[in-house]
């Protein structure tokens, strides 16, 4: 009988902090990273153990990988990935603004596990937007978004989002057209330090490991690469003006 390596001890646990309202939930990760922390707004979907195991990929190199549930309040958890009418639901009934207070939470316990520690953020699908504007606040050190949906509709503060970016879109995500990626492109021209990743063949929800209909290996795995880059790139004193909610 072949004999078999033990199997990896979780380095996933669970925490609240006080929000509106409740407890906000996090789901965090780590395993001896030292660089940047990362604090993940997940898609509309919610934390599955397919985001669980990126993160704990991701917590080789990040001092602390922290993501948090948006929807807590109504329809907390994990939605399955074929349950459209609940994810429809979902966004419509969301609070925009008492969310980005929730993810400023999340960021500040972020802060508070590994302190003076930089944050990258990561905006998943509808986080995209909230990515965008954690950075015109400076809230954040870098961004990272996957398939981020509506991302032009939020391009009036452009000229505050001072941090690195990289923004990883399908070529054929039906969310992001031509024509919004055409004004992606033009908000950010003449900035080196933001990044648009197109990937061809990909649709959205191009990261889901757990959804075959939309996951595509080599698109997921070049965002994987971006958010280790911005972990190791600005895992050194926080260049970014904080500024108060």
């Amino acid at each position: 009988m072949t004999p078999t390596s033990p199997p990896r001890a979780s380095t996933i646990a669970h925490a609240v902090v006080p929000a509106e309202q409740g407890d906000l939930p996090l789901t965090s990760a780590r395993a001896g990273g030292t660089g940047a922390a990362v604090v993940i707004m997940p898609s509309a979907f919610g934390i599955g153990p397919d985001l669980e195991a990126q993160m704990e990929e991701l917590a080789a190199e990040a001092s602390a990988v922290v993501a948090f549930d948006p929807f807590f309040r109504d329809d907390s958890g994990l939605a399955p990935y074929e349950d459209r009418p609940r994810i429809m639901a979902r966004l419509k009934a969301l609070d925009r603004a008492r969310t980005y207070r929730d993810l400023r939470a999340a960021i500040d316990w972020a802060r508070g596990q590994v302190p003076g520690s930089p944050v990258v953020m990561l905006g998943i699908c509808f986080g995209g937007p909230f990515a965008l504007q954690a950075a015109a606040d400076g809230a954040v050190d870098a961004v990272v978004t996957w398939h981020g949906s509506r991302m032009e509709n939020h391009l009036e503060r452009v000229a505050e989002m001072r941090c690195p970016m990289h923004h990883h879109i399908g070529a054929v995500d039906p969310v992001v057209p031509p024509a919004a990626l055409e004004q992606l492109r033009a908000a950010f021209a003449g900035r080196p330090d933001v990044r648009l990743f197109v990937h061809e063949g990909a649709t959205h929800g191009f990261s889901h490991r757990a959804a075959p209909q939309a996951y595509e290996t080599r698109a997921e795995q070049a965002g994987m690469a971006s958010v280790r880059e911005l972990v190791n790139a600005t895992s050194t004193p926080t260049r970014t003006r904080h500024r108060p909610e």
